[in-house]
């Protein structure tokens, strides 16, 4: 949400609104400019903080901000407490730097959904902060090789350590702690692990899951503005259907598919566009594959989207009718865990290829860079109210969607109605049952019937791979990831042979994992 060039000793003094930036001697912090977020800059002797937060529906906010989107207010020492806790406690996401002008320490707070994470880099007397990580590709840089290393091996990683080193990502309910010579972050406590209630006999959830999801729905002010992502799946659905039992205005957008999953993708994508009365626009996978290149235009960041190149192509569309808020189904694979003992046919499984896929990444790693990615992380986020992958999720796509105009919404990771699926008894989450039924009472039971074909992009990879595996060969002929002595230059050549011989899901994740990394890593050499 923001992005910061200050010298620590010039906190000292005071600050001031300039051009859309807080301005603190010659360095500013500077928050992203949009429609749904809104600023303000609180003074009092000797002390002072900035937040910027997602707008609240139906409020008007504190008082200080006054509907405006850059305000300051000058308060006394009660009146600043009262309002740094009203802001501690913002329901929606936000981040905050405190600053105490005695001594030149500041610490900013991030909030519990990770909609648009901020990164830092601090120095000796000098903190960097940016909501694109890509930014810190123009500093001299080195990989932190154990992160890699994991990353290389594909594990699912939430933390504030990132690939490069001395880059710090704040965590949903972190804080960094920052001041001359020193610096150090606190996660939070972490959130007891949810249980499911007893089945109730006769006992009907779905009034209260569709009450749960109005409220998350309804709780930013939208407008006109909405854009939601249709891929033709059940969370994707259940977001558009909701926004539209609220009345709201609604554009649609989708990424279509090739094979045979676009045989049940795009017929169900229309009923769903019909019956909501959707504004509707489409781009083609085949028209926007995703980039091979090992060397791409422009500094990359810490994560990225597969498929960006068809999301930019959606986004710019977006942009150009006015539209900026982008809801999206992120969050809807971890609302109906399955706890253990229960079997829950329709929960999130493994496809199948998945243990192939992880042995195939381990098979690329140097003895030292597989001892690193099979020891055990102890610098791992604790479990906090919306759940890791969602979180993951979330910090790989925004950066991305915010240059290009849209913030980002997920409705079916918000807090409340993620702790209020996680209870819900078996019989409810089975299957997604209760969403299920949620569509079919809006939709009709003909749009998801149970055994429903989901889409899926896991054809789009593999032949796209094999048209470019002479060009990939050569580009890999050179490999800073070996150079750093991480992986086995022959090894990923191997991999590259087996996804042209046999196109195999896993072998083709684990080698379109390893080519993002390399592009990545490629630099910082």
């Amino acid at each position: 949400m923001i992005k910061a060039d200050i010298a620590l000793h010039d906190l000292s003094l005071s600050p001031s609104w300039h051009d859309g930036s807080v301005v603190v001697g010659p360095g500013r912090i500077t928050p992203y400019a949009h429609r749904m977020l809104e600023s303000c800059l609180i003074v009092t002797t000797d002390r002072w903080f900035l937040v910027v937060r997602e707008r609240q529906a139906g409020t008007d906010g504190l008082a200080a901000f006054a509907g405006e989107p850059c305000a300051t207010r000058h308060v006394d020492e009660d009146a600043f407490h009262h309002l740094y806790q009203a802001c501690v406690l913002w329901p929606l996401d936000y981040v905050m730097v405190e600053v105490a002008r005695v001594g030149c320490r500041l610490r900013i707070r991030a909030g519990m959904l990770g909609s648009a994470p901020v990164y830092a880099r601090a120095t000796n007397d000098r903190i960097t902060l940016s909501w694109d990580s890509a930014d810190f590709a123009a500093f001299p840089m080195a990989l932190d090789t154990e992160v890699v290393s994991h990353r290389l091996a594909m594990h699912t990683m939430y933390a504030a350590r990132q690939p490069y080193s001395g880059v710090t990502m704040l965590t949903e309910r972190a804080s960094l702690y920052v001041e001359p010579g020193k610096a150090h972050l606190r996660y939070p406590d972490p959130v007891a692990p949810s249980a499911p209630r007893e089945d109730r006999e006769g006992e009907d959830d779905l009034p209260a899951f569709e009450a749960a999801l109005r409220r998350s729905a309804a709780a930013r002010p939208v407008g006109e503005h909405a854009t939601v992502e249709l891929s033709g799946g059940m969370d994707s659905a259940t977001v558009a259907t909701v926004l539209r039992s609220l009345g709201t205005t609604l554009a649609s957008r989708g990424i279509l598919l090739d094979g045979e999953v676009r045989d049940t993708q795009v017929p169900r994508r229309s009923l769903i566009i019909d019956r909501l009365g959707l504004a509707d626009a489409t781009v083609d996978i085949a028209d926007w594959p995703p980039d091979l290149d090992m060397a791409p235009v422009g500094a990359q960041g810490f994560y990225r989207e597969f498929y960006l190149e068809a999301c930019m192509a959606l986004w710019s569309s977006a942009r150009t009718q006015g539209r900026d808020t982008l809801f999206t189904g992120v969050g809807g694979d971890e609302l109906f865990p399955a706890y253990a003992g229960e079997a829950m046919p329709g929960a999130a499984v493994d496809p199948g290829w998945v243990g192939e896929s992880a042995t195939c990444a381990e098979g690329l790693l140097t003895p030292r860079a597989r001892e690193a990615a099979r020891s055990l992380r102890t610098f791992d986020a604790p479990a906090g109210p919306v759940p890791m992958t969602s979180l993951i999720a979330n910090g790989c796509r925004a950066p991305d969607m915010l240059r290009h105009g849209q913030w980002p919404v997920a409705p079916l990771g918000d807090p409340q109605l993620v702790a209020f699926c996680h209870r819900l008894p078996r019989a409810s989450r089975r299957g997604r049952e209760v969403m299920r039924r949620y569509l079919a009472s809006q939709l009709g039971a003909d749009v998801f019937p149970q055994g429903y074909s989901k889409e899926t992009f896991a054809h789009v990879l593999p032949p796209l791979i094999a048209r470019h595996a002479l060009s990939l060969t050569a580009q890999l002929t050179q490999c800073a990831l070996a150079d750093i002595g991480l992986v086995e230059p022959r090894a990923v050549l191997a991999l590259l042979d087996t996804v042209v011989r046999t196109q195999s899901h896993g072998a083709t994740s684990a080698l379109a994992n390893f080519l993002w990394l390399e592009r990545f890593a490629r630099q910082t050499a």
